[in-house]
């Protein structure tokens, strides 16, 4: 059930809650009506809190998906490696809630090599647009050929 469908749900029986109140005397019905609004009322917040989080994952992770990519492009071309066409590819993991996201990107060296970068953040997700701090390491054929601390800037 949507979000919007359990707060109609909930205003529906408060409002139910209140006319009854107006003239009912029964305590059982009125209580069981108290229960289901209470009910749906946790129910609606846990969801919306739980999408909340969802979003700012999500957020996050593709924040540091797509700095790595475009940044780490020129670590490959400043360490003597510049990439193919197709850039990086990146995948992005939030781990421990929003404390760090780790990054694992993979790409192609002009001369046919295989590249990749990984590293982590704990940075918070918009502190910028242009870099990411944490730990990094890009590799070609497997050996690696730099190792940062900031990606862009």
């Amino acid at each position: 059930m949507d979000h919007r469908r359990e707060l109609l749900v909930a205003v529906a029986a408060v409002t139910v809650f209140g006319l009854l109140g107006c003239g009912n005397d029964d305590d059982a019905t009125a209580d069981s009506i108290i229960e289901d609004v209470e009910s749906a009322a946790r129910t609606a917040v846990s969801e919306a809190s739980q999408a909340v989080d969802e979003a700012a994952t999500d957020a996050a992770e593709a924040a540091v998906r797509n700095l790595a990519a475009e940044q780490g492009e020129d670590e490959f071309a400043d360490s003597g490696h510049p990439l193919d066409d197709e850039g990086l590819t990146c995948e992005a993991t939030a781990t421990d809630g929003l404390d760090s996201v780790e990054v694992d990107c993979t790409g192609t060296t002009e001369d046919g090599k295989e590249a990749a970068l990984t590293g982590k953040t704990n940075e918070l997700t918009g502190e910028s647009i242009t870099e990411v701090e944490g730990s990094f390491t890009g590799t070609v054929d497997g050996s690696e050929v730099f190792t940062t601390d900031k990606l862009g800037g």
